[in-house]
């Protein structure tokens, strides 16, 4: 009975902190908008990314369009937060032009001279002219600029957690387990390192409070307190691309306990444990050096003697920030 309370206060806690969280962020699709070009100076542009950044990956090309009508071929060829430099390969660029995708539909038999400029001839062999391996090419570019910005670096964080514990412990001459409950915060340093384009390890160190209280049969009420020093090491997986990116987690942890009280446990007896988790969370980008994090885990005890059960779910929530 108590699992299943412990576990809905905690599902509920989390997706109220989760929409807090991302509500207070802003965290409202909007229409993607065509980057606009804000400056010319003779073969290159300042290209303004109106918030779009990783969907403008360097070395791809696009077509100035300027009152509906094609002026020029340019190739993005910096990329910095939300302002980009690109090459004009041909024709005119103009300022306030916008961006379009340089694909075979925007290839027009009746294209004007001036709008031509972004269309070579099927005679006049071009590095503009698309082939079989260039949207190939571009297509993979472009994977790994959504998956990218800070998501694609290592990074380093601060999580702050609360958790919903439960202890049942059978004392002896008891006539039946005495069932506690409670709560306790933990504080914690991250640091994410990419191992591949979804996988990734985290590892955390800090300090996890594991506090819970109730009334024994035959010692009345009883509590215990636990403060714990631990480490752990987690692989997680990303999916979804672009700024929102949603993880499963599993791994373990060792937890040391630097404090310890309790009314009905063997304090002698209270070690270094081992504790294995599952869970998941979600990462949102704010910038490209920096996100928020929340995730819900699940603590999995090792069996103990005694007649002990150890139960732990916790909610976090932190930022990240890429070096």
């Amino acid at each position: 009975m108590y699992r299943q309370h412990a576990t809905v206060r905690a599902l509920s806690f989390f997706w109220t902190a989760l929409s807090i969280l991302f509500i207070s962020l802003n965290l409202v699709p909007t229409l993607a908008r065509a980057a606009k070009i804000t400056k010319v100076r003779g073969e290159q542009v300042l290209i303004d990314l109106q918030g779009e950044g990783p969907n403008y990956p360097e070395g791809s090309r696009y077509i100035v369009m300027v009152d509906g009508k094609r002026k020029a071929v340019i190739e993005i060829s910096k990329v910095k937060g939300e302002k980009a430099i690109g090459k004009v390969l041909k024709g005119t660029a103009a300022e306030n032009g916008t961006l379009s995708p340089l694909s075979s539909g925007n290839k027009s038999s009746s294209a004007s001279p001036q709008e031509s400029a972004s269309t070579p001839t099927s005679n006049e062999p071009s590095s503009e002219s698309p082939t079989r391996t260039e949207p190939r090419a571009r297509s993979k570019r472009s994977r790994k600029s959504r998956r990218g910005g800070v998501f694609s670096s290592l990074t380093f964080g601060g999580v702050l957690g609360y958790g919903i514990t439960g202890q049942t412990v059978q004392e002896v001459g008891a006539p039946s387990p005495t069932s506690m409950s409670g709560s306790g915060l933990s504080l914690k340093a991250f640091g994410d390192m990419p191992i591949s384009d979804s996988f990734g390890l985290i590892g955390r160190a800090g300090f996890e409070n594991f506090s819970v209280k109730g009334t024994s049969p035959i010692l009345g009420d009883v509590k215990t307190n636990i403060l714990y020093l631990d480490a752990d090491l987690f692989l997680r997986y990303y999916f979804l691309e672009g700024k929102f990116h949603v993880f499963p987690l599993a791994g373990m942890g060792l937890y040391y306990p630097i404090s310890k009280e309790s009314g009905n446990l063997d304090l002698a007896r209270l070690s270094a444990t081992t504790i294995f988790f599952v869970g998941g969370g979600a990462n949102y980008a704010l910038s490209d050096t920096m996100y928020a994090q929340a995730s819900l885990e699940y603590a999995i005890f090792p069996p103990s003697s005694g007649g002990i059960t150890t139960s732990l779910i916790d909610i976090r929530v932190g930022v990240g920030f890429a070096l």
